[in-house]
C-alpha cells in the first residue's frame, strides 16, 4: 500500500511540476491575501457511519471583502482501516453573493510508516446554480503527508491539491493548492487545525495567486 501511494505521489507532484513551468512563461495575475475559517460537529452514527455538519467564513481582496459563507452536511464511511468513502451537500453564497450548490463524493486512502501518515484522496465536486449559467466542475486529487509527533501536541503536515476541470467545453487543469500546517488535538473531544495555503490558477493568460490563512475547528459529539 505505501509503494502505491508513493508512485501516486510521484505521479501528481510531477504534473504539478510541469504544470508551474508552464505557468512560469505567464504574465503575473491579481495576488491576494484570504482567511478562510470554519467550525464542524461530527456524529458517530454506528460503526461505519459518521455524520458532520460545517459551517464557513471566508474573506478576500487583502481582507476587505466577504469572499464566501457556507454550510455543508457529510455522511462518511470507513469500510476499510485504510479507506474512507464520503458524500455530501453544499449551499453556500459566492460570486457576488449567488446561491451556489454543491454535490460531492470522494475516496480517501491513507498508510502509515513509522510516524508519518500518508493520505491520498479524491473527489468530484458538481457545482450548480438557478441564477448562473454553468459552474466548474473539478476533479481534485490531494496528497498529503503528516508527522505524528509523540511528545509534543502539533502534528505537521503538508499537502498538494490539483484541479481538473471536468465541463466539456473547458477540460484542463485550472488550479493548484500548495498547503503547510498543523494538527492539534486539544482533548478527545474538541480538535484545531491552522495552515498556510498558496492556491494559483493554472492554464490562464494572468494567472490569480491567493494566500490563505486558515483556521478550522471541529468537536465530535
Amino acid at each position: 500500500m505505501i509503494n502505491k501511494l508513493l508512485i501516486i505521489f510521484l505521479f501528481v507532484f510531477s504534473a504539478a511540476s510541469i504544470s508551474a513551468q508552464e505557468q512560469g512563461n505567464s504574465p503575473v495575475g491579481q495576488k491576494d491575501f484570504q482567511l478562510w475559517l470554519d467550525a464542524g460537529l461530527n456524529y458517530k452514527l454506528n460503526k461505519r457511519f459518521d455524520l458532520s455538519f460545517e459551517a464557513a467564513y471566508r474573506r478576500d481582496n487583502n481582507l476587505a471583502d466577504v469572499n464566501e459563507n457556507y454550510v455543508e452536511l457529510q455522511l462518511k464511511s470507513d469500510p476499510y482501516k485504510f479507506l474512507v468513502l464520503s458524500g455530501g451537500y453544499r449551499l453556500s453564497g459566492w460570486f457576488e453573493q449567488f446561491l451556489v450548490n454543491r454535490l460531492f463524493a470522494y475516496a480517501r486512502f491513507s498508510a502509515k510508516a513509522n510516524r508519518f501518515r500518508f493520505q491520498y484522496r479524491l473527489r468530484y465536486d458538481y457545482n450548480f446554480s438557478q441564477s448562473l449559467s454553468e459552474l466548474p466542475r473539478n476533479l481534485r486529487n490531494k496528497l498529503k503527508i503528516e508527522y505524528r509527533t509523540k511528545k509534543f501536541p502539533l502534528d505537521p503536515y503538508i499537502a498538494y491539491e490539483l484541479f481538473f476541470r471536468t465541463n466539456l467545453q473547458d477540460r484542463k487543469l485550472s488550479q493548484q493548492r500548495f498547503d503547510l500546517g498543523v494538527d492539534y488535538s486539544i482533548n478527545k473531544k474538541n480538535s484545531l487545525k491552522a495552515y498556510y495555503r498558496y492556491q494559483q490558477q493554472l492554464n490562464a493568460i494572468a494567472p490569480k495567486q491567493n494566500f490563505i490563512l486558515g483556521i478550522s475547528y471541529s468537536y465530535d459529539l
